[in-house]
């Protein structure tokens, strides 16, 4: 099962446009204006420099991650998440209280350490640990690098 979807389109962002400049408005930069303005006349888009910032904002009243965007060599990528975390899904992986209570957290922000699920849920430090180990347990988080003092946990996004 897919768990995201993206989309690749050769060539990079035209300067001086940048990827952070992409999550807040910024102007449209057009390789080929005549192809935009009929689209636009077609209906097909609203205004140039807006789709970006249409489909944070969608991604957020969904409760999904916003889009990822990347530029390897050569070419554009924006990643688009979906949900996976069905209620179906949830129900079948027995999670206690405390951790369905982080779920929303996780959708938005893809990670979460012992002391952000502490502040969440008003668990122990012992009990925060022994939830987040049974969540990497169930494949729902992986464990990554270190922050400070403390081990960030991240989503997995694919279905396990």
């Amino acid at each position: 099962m897919v768990q995201n979807t993206q989309v690749w389109n050769p060539g990079e962002l035209l300067a001086p446009l940048t990827l952070e400049q992409l999550r807040k408005p910024h102007r449209s930069l057009t390789r080929n204006a005549r192809v935009c303005e009929a689209l636009y006349l077609a209906g097909y888009i609203e205004k140039y420099g807006t789709g970006t910032l249409m489909m944070i904002q969608e991604s957020i009243e969904h409760a999904l991650p916003e889009p990822d965007f990347d530029q390897p060599p050569g070419e554009f990528v924006t990643t688009l998440w979906r949900d996976w975390l069905t209620a179906h899904v949830l129900a079948g992986m027995s999670l206690n209280d405390r951790q369905n209570k982080i779920i929303p957290h996780l959708k938005m922000s893809r990670q979460i350490t012992n002391a952000e699920y502490r502040q969440i849920t008003g668990a122990t430090e012992r009990t925060s640990a022994r939830d987040l180990d049974d969540m990497v347990k169930k494949g729902l988080l992986t464990k990554t690098a270190k922050t400070g003092r403390g081990t960030a946990y991240r989503l997995v996004q694919n279905q396990p």
